[in-house]
């Protein structure tokens, strides 16, 4: 790359001077062979005040001075010196030899053997500082370069970012600063380890080195983030286009280990100048980009606009409530109740995290679950559920309706966390709570992480008596190959279905097929968000194993689910009255 590059020559730079500055030693020393000739043969002595040197002197101390000449060329040219030194060297035996060889004289056998001297110790120097230079661009790699990935790492970046933007000074120029993190990746760590972890960086690296145009700067900042500049863009649709290939990239699924992982990223965009000038700025615009594609907007890429600032302090406002609600124990939960249509009883609950703020108004679940999902927060809000949930179930009714079940949400980041399963047992260990009317449930999002790791983990959880279901159906990844593998015992259609219902024949048909799948794949079926008797009727008639929304009861505070519960119990009771009533009659 050529940032890239520059940045490994600043680094690894050494004082070399221009090629053309290499006539003036070279002239040197051939003025000294003269000079040191013209002395020699004429026997010139020198005199400096009443000192007087003797021509040998001062051949010996010219003969000292061409080696320096020599070391100089070495020193400051490299490659081209050591050419020089040897073209010079050569010449200059040649001029020494020739009088022994001719005329006999042995005279200049003293030169002769200082320049094989000189030859020898400018090549044992050039020799080490070669070794140098090695080094130095061993010490450049490691500091410049992710040891990982093989990317330009967070100091190359922040010298090619410092260097574009002060050449902004002599000539106009624009870039993008693309901010960029791996979605879900401390998942990916918790489930897997670190060692796979990386190895799945590396391979995210990899994809991107293929499609990386000439005029684009790829870095790994740390851990999961990493950072692209793309300069001389042309529109701003060429750019998203060019965006988008690194996001379409990993698109296809990763294979670490064994293991299938499917993995997105979340890319914030900046702009040089049209947002800032300042390095800074920029790195936080993009940065701020990045954090509202990955935990607001929901899309891919998110170019920076002044308005995100006030959304994203908004979040981080949210987020210390949530954990102000853990910490004080703020949270509370509703129960909604779920029916077995066939049977035309009650068949259990769902229990619903709920929160308020400080002045004791609600948080609507769509504002706060997807912030405590994205800042991880979602594991503690699961285990407050499940635990108090189960208290007040085994408190209050399990001991009444042995048959009621209990159905709770759980996060695919929690789900697939390495202490999950000890975390489970230690709650039902703690609250006596029976596995057998304990149901968790999870989302399709679990597709596109360790579908490998999910299995076997809610293996475990089937092995302990604990029912799963599906939630949310048809809305994510809807594979049905993994279906296949997942042992769940629940399919739950999700409510954007059931609102299509009356609407069209297709979404009559579309809810139709995924019960029918169910069952043929020996799942039960609940159908979510049932808000009309005609919905009742046409998913009774389609075979809807369990119904659950408005029409047969909103999320309750635990108290009315209890009054609920007793009502229906004593409206079963009068009816089997009247039943009995009927038949002593007759």
């Amino acid at each position: 790359m050529k940032q890239d590059n520059s940045v490994h020559k600043e680094f690894c730079k050494t004082v070399q001077f221009p090629i053309w500055t290499i006539a003036i030693p070279i002239s040197l020393y051939i003025l000294i062979i003269i000079f040191t000739n013209v002395i020699n043969r004429y026997q010139i002595n020198i005199n400096i005040g009443n000192v007087n040197i003797h021509y040998m002197s001062v051949s010996g101390m010219l003969t000292q001075l061409q080696m320096f000449i020599l070391i100089v060329l070495i020193i400051f040219y490299r490659k081209k010196g050591i050419y020089t030194v040897f073209t010079l060297c050569s010449v200059h035996s040649v001029t020494l030899v020739f009088p022994m060889i001719f005329a006999h004289a042995y005279s200049s056998i003293a030169g002769l053997a200082a320049m094989i001297t000189s030859i020898v110790v400018t090549l044992l120097i050039y020799l080490y500082l070669n070794k140098l230079d090695c080094n130095q661009n061993t010490i450049a790699e490691f500091a410049l370069t992710d040891t990982l990935t093989g990317l330009p790492n967070r100091r190359s970046f922040n010298d090619c970012l410092f260097g574009l933007i002060s050449e902004q000074n002599n000539e106009p120029c624009k870039f993008a600063l693309v901010m960029i993190d791996i979605d879900d990746f401390k998942n990916i760590n918790d489930s897997v380890g670190h060692d796979s972890g990386d190895e799945l960086l590396c391979q995210v690296a990899e994809r991107w080195k293929v499609v990386q145009n000439k005029n684009d700067f790829i870095a790994r900042l740390g851990g999961d983030e990493f950072t692209i500049i793309i300069e001389n863009y042309g529109s701003d649709n060429e750019l998203k286009q060019n965006i988008l290939k690194y996001s379409n990239v990993l698109s296809d699924r990763f294979i670490v280990k064994d293991n299938y992982f499917y993995v997105s990223a979340s890319f914030g965009v900046a702009l040089f100048p049209e947002h800032s000038k300042d390095s800074s700025e920029i790195l936080r615009f993009a940065d701020a980009a990045m954090y509202y594609a990955k935990n607001i907007s929901g899309m891919d890429i998110s170019v920076y606009d002044p308005s995100m600032t006030e959304t994203i302090e908004s979040n981080v406002n949210l987020e210390q409530k949530i954990r102000t609600a853990l910490e004080e124990n703020k949270l509370y939960f509703a129960l909604q109740p779920q029916y077995d249509t066939k049977a035309k009883k009650l068949r259990g609950f769902e229990a619903l995290a709920r929160m308020k703020d400080e002045y004791g108004n609600q948080i609507s679940p769509a504002l706060f679950i997807p912030v405590a999902e994205k800042t991880g927060l979602i594991t503690g809000v699961d285990n407050w559920v499940i635990r108090n949930s189960m208290l007040f179930f085994k408190k209050k009714l399990i001991r009444a309706y042995d048959n009621i079940l209990l159905s709770v949400n759980i996060s695919v980041l929690h789900l697939l966390n390495k202490g999950f399963l000890d975390e489970i047992l230690q709650i039902l260990d703690e609250t006596g709570f029976p596995p057998d009317n304990l149901e968790i449930e999870i989302t399709e999002s679990v597709f596109i992480s360790s579908i490998s790791k999910a299995v076997d983990i809610l293996k475990e959880l089937k092995k302990l008596g604990i029912r799963i279901a599906l939630d949310d159906f048809g809305t994510g990844y809807s594979s049905l190959s993994y279906l296949t593998k997942l042992p769940i015992d629940i399919l739950k259609i999700d409510k954007s279905f059931i609102d299509e219902l009356l609407v069209s024949d297709s979404g009559r048909n579309y809810v139709a097929a995924i019960i029918s799948i169910g069952h043929i794949m020996n799942f039960s079926v609940l159908s979510e968000g049932v808000e009309v008797q005609e919905q009742i009727d046409i998913l009774t008639s389609l075979g809807s194993d369990y119904i659950q929304g408005y029409v047969w009861g909103k999320p309750m505070p635990p108290a009315e689910a209890l009054k609920l519960v007793r009502l229906i119990e004593k409206s079963q009771l009068l009816q089997a009255d009247a039943i009995g009533f009927s038949a002593g009659s007759n």
